[in-house]
């Protein structure tokens, strides 16, 4: 698997480190040079854009010798810069020997912050704190980092911006803003997924010439406090080939027949929205139980799908007979009649997508299967596990895992860098956009979702592509017309492109 899809927490990390120190003279220097080079040249490609003189901030471990690697390498150039330093490297490691190697060179470090500025830098490198930091910085680097923060040049964060948990992306403090960052060896969970995405900027890998390949899935008995499941990384990209295909000779019955459960008296919308996703995703038949209310609004909006009166249990009983999967929970409630329709559908033998009101009902009940999925955001999954909203951002890596463990199936936890568990593997999907923060979302990944499923795919399969498909479509619609003011509706026509394998004109 390529390494662009491997993620390593800072634990297994340091045994990769250790073991490539093992055959290299017993330290990590060469990583550190190629880290610093790699940092510098994409620096160099910056500075056309934000030309001036380069400040580099060091902090006194391995994440500042990464810096003084970046600022020999501008010394060597005759590029102007500054180096500002919290203190000397600690004595013995790879840090000490780069900056010993800067100061060779006839490079000059500063200890203080300057009292005033003059002239802005053009770029910023953060290289104060690496990966290791479970908790808010302590004095003086959080006045370090704001002083960066209120320079508000382009930054560059080493690994990680300082301030950023690597494992989980939690931010307990001050935190560098970042618009790059340039991941080192392998990525690290928490530059994916939790607060940590709003300080990142765009991210990169520099792999550095180390084949973490033979490490995947293997170091969990090795390491201590090593990640329980492999993690992985996922794009749209990387599931293209895994979307349905379509024969020639197709006909609507070989596509899957879907139903929905759901729409309760004022929620109508949630319904249409799954179902709408449900159809720009392939799905052959699509069926939506609701209220009766509700059913004139949606055949009125949307045609192609039939309707089931949700108050008549035994038309609702012959659609599950008729369905091979069901959507439970767009727009559902929780009254007495919404706890009846869901005792019904889980009594069921098909695969079952739950999202919104079923989930909230599900956490009454803590029952488990296997052969379902979920699809909770934090608030959600807090009521599942019965915890705090803060603990599940706290670390949603964690939180996902729990979850499939308590409840069964395969679970997709919402947010900036959506994780997913099967029991297997836990998946950070890398498709998304603040477009996508308004309501109605969740129902079209569900309707996305239940659409894939019933095309044949696995559930944890049908999960990560539908992920990947509603996150791009989101991406995508947000880039066209603006973050602000995306609606559901905006995303249809990419959902459509999408699941047929055109991402580069983004509408078909």
């Amino acid at each position: 698997m390529a390494a662009s899809h491997l993620v390593f927490n800072s634990a297994e990390v340091r045994f990769i480190e250790r073991d490539h120190a093992a055959t290299h003279d017993g330290d990590c220097f060469d990583l550190m040079l190629k880290a610093g080079q790699g940092l510098y040249r994409r620096l160099m490609k910056k500075r056309e854009k934000h030309p001036g003189a380069v400040w580099v901030f060091c902090g006194k471990g391995n994440n500042g010798g990464d810096g003084y690697v970046v600022a020999a390498c501008l010394k060597s150039a005759g590029i102007e810069h500054r180096v500002f330093a919290v203190g000397e490297p600690h004595q013995g490691g790879e840090a000490a020997q780069a900056y010993v190697l800067y100061l060779h060179m006839g490079g000059h470090v500063e200890y203080a912050l300057p009292d005033k500025v003059s002239v802005k830098p053009g770029i910023i490198v953060d290289a104060l704190l690496g990966t290791g930091i479970k908790s808010a910085p302590s004095s003086p680097v959080d006045e370090w980092i704001l002083f960066i923060n209120r320079l508000k040049a382009y930054t560059i964060a080493v690994d990680i911006p300082s301030g950023a948990n690597a494992d989980t992306g939690a931010v307990a403090g001050d935190c560098v803003r970042a618009d790059l960052t340039v991941c080192m060896l392998t990525w690290k969970p928490g530059l994916l997924t939790g607060e940590a995405v709003d300080y990142t900027g765009k991210t990169v890998l520099e792999k550095l010439g180390v084949d973490t390949q033979p490490y995947f899935g293997h170091l969990q008995e090795e390491v201590e406090n090593a990640s329980p499941l492999p993690v992985l990384r996922r794009t749209y990209e990387d599931i293209r080939e895994d979307l349905p295909l379509r024969q020639p000779s197709a006909n609507k019955g070989d596509n899957g027949k879907v139903l929905i459960v759901g729409g309760s008296r004022g929620y109508g919308g949630a319904a249409l929205m799954a179902a709408m996703g449900a159809l720009r995703a392939g799905a052959g038949l699509v069926k939506v139980a609701l209220d009766p209310s509700n059913v004139t609004a949606l055949n009125a909006r949307l045609p192609e799908a039939m309707t089931v009166d949700s108050d008549n249990e035994e038309a609702l009983v012959q659609a599950l007979d008729w369905a091979d999967v069901v959507a439970l929970g767009p727009g559902l409630g929780t009254t007495a009649r919404s706890r009846a329709l869901f005792n019904l559908v889980e009594s069921c033998d098909l695969p079952l997508i739950y999202d919104a009101d079923a989930l909230n009902l599900l956490s009454l009940q803590n029952s488990f299967c296997a052969h379902r999925i979920l699809t909770p955001h934090p608030g959600e999954a807090a009521r599942l596990l019965g915890c705090k909203v803060s603990d599940i951002n706290g670390d949603r890596l964690m939180a996902a895992r729990a979850l499939q463990e308590r409840f069964g199936g395969v679970v997709l936890l919402k947010g900036a860098g959506s994780v997913i568990c099967d029991g297997r593997t836990l998946t950070i999907i890398q498709e998304g956009s603040a477009a996508m923060a308004t309501g109605g979302m969740g129902d079209l990944l569900t309707g996305i979702t239940v659409a894939l499923v019933a095309e044949g795919l696995t559930l944890s399969t049908a999960l990560t592509c539908a992920a990947c498909v509603h996150g791009k479509a989101g991406a995508s619609a947000g880039e066209e017309g603006g973050v602000i003011g995306t609606t559901v509706s905006d995303l249809l026509p990419y959902v459509r492109a999408l699941v047929n394998g055109v991402a580069e004109t983004g509408k078909a």
